[in-house]
């Protein structure tokens, strides 16, 4: 997604990509309670987040008599502060299945995530969401939009579920067949840890950023400025890139 961007302005810019990183676990949960399938969401509550969608999916499911949980995890936004949305809960005839927890974060974040057994994110844009990987560490199958990034990281039915924005049927059809289907949650699930590891571990994104370095240190064309291999060194929160400029090179060091 950011190498399209960058190449809308700069088509034949030399550019590197370091993509973002979690922590992943030593050692999953082991998921084997005999109760109905437990969803969480990780987000701000905003609009964009798709946070009426997520509801309305809710309660097509709810009508089908299906039995599942879901916890919305997040500071309240554009979609309602803590009473607004739980008397959406409520008017959906949703408050035995669905339950708005506010911020949650540290040790309540990582017991969140071992409580539940498949993540939901019904984003309508998205850049790569750190929340979506940390479920993926945490081996949750996901249920997510095709929107910016995220089908850069799951792989429709081998991690997780893709389905569409601005479509709560769709939704509810891939959160259905979580709900119906434990080996195939647990099937998904395996997969996302392993994607996890190999792909998005802290380990994965020093070698990454370390090597960026040395291969610019090793560049000749690299001018110093103050001590700092880079024509240029200013704020970024999309990791660490490198554009070109004639024979000089800019370096753009992430927020870490």
């Amino acid at each position: 997604m950011w190498r399209l961007q960058v190449h809308r302005v700069a088509p034949t810019a030399p550019l590197r990509v370091i993509e973002n990183a979690v922590s992943v676990p030593m050692q999953v949960t082991e998921r084997c309670h005999d109760g109905p399938c437990r969803f969480m969401l990780l987000a701000r509550m905003d609009e964009w987040k798709g946070i009426d969608d997520l509801l309305h999916a809710c309660a097509l499911l709810a009508r089908e008599g299906l039995s599942y949980e879901l916890a919305l995890a997040g500071p309240a936004g554009t979609a309602g502060d803590r009473t607004t949305l739980e008397h959406e809960i409520a008017d959906r005839g949703l408050a035995g299945m669905v339950r708005y927890l506010g911020p949650v974060l540290g040790p309540d974040k990582e017991e969140l995530l071992e409580w539940a057994d498949a993540y939901v994110q019904p984003s309508h844009h998205e850049g790569m969401p750190i929340s979506l990987l940390e479920a993926l560490a945490h081996a949750l199958p996901c249920v997510a939009t095709r929107v910016g990034a995220v089908p850069e990281v799951i792989t429709d039915q081998r991690e997780g579920l893709l389905v569409s924005p601005h479509q709560p049927a769709e939704l509810a059809e891939a959160m259905r067949e979580l709900i119906v289907d434990a080996d195939r949650r647990r099937a998904l699930g395996s997969a996302a840890a392993a994607l996890a590891l190999a792909r998005f571990g802290m380990d994965r994104f020093r070698r990454d950023l370390i090597g960026l370095y040395d291969e610019l240190l090793a560049t000749p064309s690299v001018r110093t400025e103050g001590g700092w291999p880079c024509r240029e060194c200013v704020p970024s929160t999309s990791g660490a890139t490198t554009l070109a400029d004639g024979a000089s090179t800019c370096l753009r060091f992430g927020e870490f």
